[in-house]
């Protein structure tokens, strides 16, 4: 399986440079004028994007008809999948994390335990992203997962920005939903990481049912 995994790095290796030279440039800018939180999800985004971008490569060189003849299992192949997304999602996070602290303690500033966990939680969406995404490519393609991942941060980003601009008090109210409900920073990311392991177990149980079922030729 690590044959698999590193098939995925060897396609990616002009995409991984340019992956770390956005990582740096976003991060430098944004953390720069003090607010790298737009950085942290755009990071998760860019690494469910490159995620795809190995589905695209594999259904454009028909890598299924290969993969068929090879001694390795479909929970294999659907394996080394998710093994790859969740190292690029580690190397992206760690390198922008460095980065980020790095320039606020230059500049002086401290790096707060709330800036920490809005930073997880914004690796965390992209995985529960590449959760949905995954599935939905063995199924029905590289293509229409990427339409998938549009709409799973584009609604979202949408319905906030129109709360934000025509809900009177939007953010109070969610503040004080926030207080009404106590919810507090350890509880909160507690949630999303036990959300996420959900997320990734449903997804790889049904990735892997998709592919047994699927003819490859």
């Amino acid at each position: 399986m690590t044959g698999l995994i590193l098939k995925d790095f060897f396609t990616l290796k002009k995409t991984l440079i340019y992956m770390v030279v956005v990582i740096l440039l976003f991060n430098g800018i944004y953390t720069t004028a003090g607010n790298s939180h737009f950085s942290d999800f755009f990071i998760s985004v860019m690494v469910v994007s490159i995620l795809i971008s190995t589905m695209s490569y594999d259904e454009y060189y028909h890598w299924d008809r290969y993969a068929a003849i090879l001694p390795v299992s479909r929970r294999q192949i659907v394996g080394a999948k998710y093994i790859t997304a969740f190292l690029l999602f580690a190397a992206g996070s760690l390198l922008s994390l460095a980065l980020t602290v790095g320039i606020t303690f230059f500049q002086g500033r401290r790096y707060s335990l709330e800036d920490l966990v809005i930073f997880a939680w914004s690796i965390l969406v992209g995985m529960i992203g590449a959760a949905v995404v995954l599935p939905c490519y063995y199924r029905f393609g590289a293509q229409k997962s990427r339409f998938l991942m549009l709409a799973f941060y584009g609604i979202p980003s949408v319905l906030l920005v129109l709360g934000l601009r025509f809900i009177p008090g939007f953010t109070e109210k969610a503040s004080r939903l926030e207080v009404t409900l106590e919810v507090t920073l350890e509880g909160f990311l507690l949630g999303g990481i036990l959300l996420t392991a959900v997320a990734l177990v449903v997804s790889f149980l049904t990735s892997v049912r998709v592919l047994e079922k699927k003819e490859l030729k």
